[in-house]
């Protein structure tokens, strides 16, 4: 039964908002994990999180519902993106009835107290993640404390993200309960996988030679890549090229240009083989980056140098161990970048003259190593926290086929 606070709540809301009638997607088979963000760091965050547990326990789908502005993801299989619906009995039923989440990720805050009530009625486990203050002061509750209490008694377990977080979650109604800290989730991706068979093979072919990695290279890209290249070939004579193409058509461009230009070249999927000579392997298809990124010490990722290619993800080369050089123009990607470069693990150019400055740099190994280290630390950052929530989840999908 509502309390009185919660069907005031319900009755405020019904008045002041329009009722939900876009039609959602239909339901995928199987466990699907809810989510809610609010911005893009919890919604990647919450992909990676299910991708693992996709490793793990077999297929299982994911809804990312927000408030505000939809996150910037890339399109995923089994991944939905939705607006939270509006918080009124009503439209919350029709959701839950829809989706049947067998649980819910809540982050941050920004609480819908219907939405949330009509979850415990359909008896979905929620849990709030890094809970912060800001988000939690809602002006709601200043008028009906009581709704606070009874809305975080929804919630399965409390974590906050800081001490402020914590303070705010006690204050609402949480001193009963038991609150955690806890870390933001990790914000990474899974490495592409390598055959180590052929990583091997390649590495004894390349016999200890210098090498770096242009990847994701559009058209308008490859002049200023060859050119950082003949640039720092001149000082590092034995130094090779791994020159992927952003698409095929790229790379047939490529093959006349190169050629054009007089390079020694290994066309891999000609079967080629690296020789002593070799100054640039040309891959043709992206297929293979996981291999190329532990290949290389370092690599500059394309699409970036000139506008409205986008940009590719930097993630990717990280959890490889590869340091980042990147272009001015990343489109979606710019809060990864940024991230990475803020502690030393990315660097930015502009044009193939300060390519060439940070290729020649970036051959000390030292120097490489220092970058890679710091974009592998900082995607790792959350482990922890991501490890203990995926076990959580385990418990509640074990309980659920155990029951049915």
């Amino acid at each position: 039964m509502s309390s009185l606070s919660l069907t005031a709540y319900k009755a405020l809301a019904k008045s002041m908002t329009i009722p939900q009638s876009d039609p959602y997607p239909e339901r995928p088979a199987g466990p699907l994990i809810w989510g809610v963000v609010h911005d893009e760091a919890s919604a990647r965050a919450l992909v990676y999180l299910v991708e693992r547990l996709r490793q793990m326990r077999g297929p299982c789908s994911l809804l990312i519902t927000y408030v505000g502005k939809m996150p910037r993801l890339t399109s995923k299989k089994g991944v939905f993106c939705h607006s939270l619906p509006v918080d009124t009995t009503e439209t919350s039923k029709w959701f839950l009835e829809h989706w049947r989440p067998a649980l819910c990720l809540w982050f941050g805050g920004e609480l819908r107290p219907a939405l949330i009530a009509e979850a415990k009625a359909f008896e979905i486990p929620m849990s709030l993640l890094s809970a912060q203050a800001d988000l939690l002061d809602q002006s709601i509750w200043r008028w009906l404390p009581s709704l606070a209490r009874e809305t975080l008694g929804a919630f399965l377990s409390l974590s906050a993200r800081d001490a402020n977080g914590y303070k705010a979650l006690r204050k609402m109604g949480g001193a009963r309960r038991k609150v955690s800290m806890q870390d933001l989730l990790q914000d990474a991706v899974l490495p592409p996988t390598v055959n180590e068979s052929v990583f091997e093979s390649v590495s004894t072919d390349l016999n200890g030679r210098p090498v770096w990695l242009a990847a994701h290279i559009q058209e308008d890209e490859l002049k200023a890549v060859l050119r950082a290249h003949r640039a720092t070939s001149k000082l590092t004579h034995r130094l090779a090229l791994v020159l992927v193409a952003a698409s095929f058509p790229v790379s047939v461009e490529a093959r006349a240009l190169l050629k054009s230009q007089g390079w020694r070249v290994c066309h891999w999927e000609d079967g080629d083989l690296i020789e002593e000579n070799t100054q640039v392997i040309l891959v043709e298809e992206p297929e293979e980056m996981g291999l190329w990124y532990r290949i290389a010490p370092f690599c500059f990722l394309g699409s970036s140098l000139k506008p409205l290619h986008g940009g590719c993800d930097p993630y990717v080369p990280a959890t490889l161990g590869s340091a980042i050089i990147y272009g001015p123009n990343v489109g979606r990607h710019t809060s990864s970048y940024s991230r990475l470069a803020s502690v030393g693990g990315a660097r930015i150019v502009n044009d193939a003259d300060s390519l060439a400055q940070a290729i020649e740099q970036l051959l000390a190994a030292d120097q490489s190593a220092l970058m890679a280290h710091a974009a592998w630390a900082t995607i790792s950052e959350g482990a922890e926290a991501t490890d203990s929530v995926i076990d959580d989840i385990h418990d509640h999908l074990d309980a659920l086929e155990s029951a049915s």
